[in-house]
């Protein structure tokens, strides 16, 4: 699969990351399949999140935040998966790394 190492990205953040930890179902558009995993950091742009399960760069997905502090049942975002980092050797928890870019700026 053809991802691209997070670790060699060159930063090109428009906007800081804010830290929020929080666990997410991810729903590939396309195929329907459901994975969890776990959201990192977020800006008004975009986030980081990580699931054992590999989902391409260029695929579009729709995040749902479980138990979030602030909405009971917020909606779920639409993003692109920009960059996909396989984390075989690191602390991590899950398997691989994204970094997303909504579809729409999100207000935060």
């Amino acid at each position: 699969m053809p991802y691209m190492q997070l670790n060699s990205y060159t930063e090109q953040r428009e906007c800081q990351r804010l830290r929020f930890e929080s666990y997410v179902t991810v729903t590939d558009s396309k195929s329907g399949r459901r994975y969890t995993g776990r959201l990192y950091d977020y800006n008004r742009l975009g986030l980081y999140l990580e699931s054992d399960f590999p989902i391409n760069p260029g695929s579009e997905i729709d995040i749902r935040l479980k138990n979030s502090p602030y909405i009971t049942n917020p909606e779920p975002i639409s993003a692109e998966v920009r960059c996909c980092n396989c984390n075989h050797g690191s602390d991590a928890l899950y398997r691989y790394g994204y970094g997303v870019k909504y579809k729409q700026d999100v207000n935060c």
